[in-house]
């Protein structure tokens, strides 16, 4: 669990415009101001799935009310993706983080063609969650 607390602290450190003192005490929420906003914190939890091989449930990524600690906990009990089934996985986050980042890009825009692009993101996040819950599938198969 430590690897996780010391990994998430790290990531979110990184991304801070305003260095901070980050321990297992400190709530996420409070983390959470101009210096780090929320899309940092969940680029930060797509930056730790690659790292270890789990997949975040959406339920966990608005979970900002607890502490470190205690997310690195239920970060713990997540399943990791097996070898043979890494690469898919990984190919699936990297495109929904490009995607990611060009939809915040585009969020301000309200021009025909900028709606248009967020219109085929918004596709194309569905077709890739669509092989995430294949993938996903597959692991609770096997």
């Amino acid at each position: 669990m430590l690897k996780y607390i010391y990994t998430l602290a790290t990531l979110l450190d990184s991304k801070s415009r305003a260095k901070k003192h980050y321990d297992p005490d400190v709530v996420l929420s409070d983390l959470l101001d101009t210096d780090l906003d929320e899309i940092d914190f969940v680029m930060s939890l797509s930056e730790l799935e690659l790292i270890y091989g789990f997949e975040i449930p959406n339920k966990l990524f608005d979970r900002t009310n607890i502490t470190i600690g205690e997310y690195a906990y239920e970060l713990s009990q997540l399943p990791l993706i097996p070898d043979n089934l890494y690469e898919e996985f990984y190919d699936i986050k990297m495109e929904s983080m490009r995607l990611t980042k060009r939809y915040i890009q585009l969020e301000i825009k309200i021009d025909e063609e900028s709606l248009r692009e967020k219109n085929e993101i918004n596709q194309e996040f569905e077709l890739l969650t669509d092989r995430l819950n294949v993938l996903l599938g597959n692991i609770l198969v096997n």
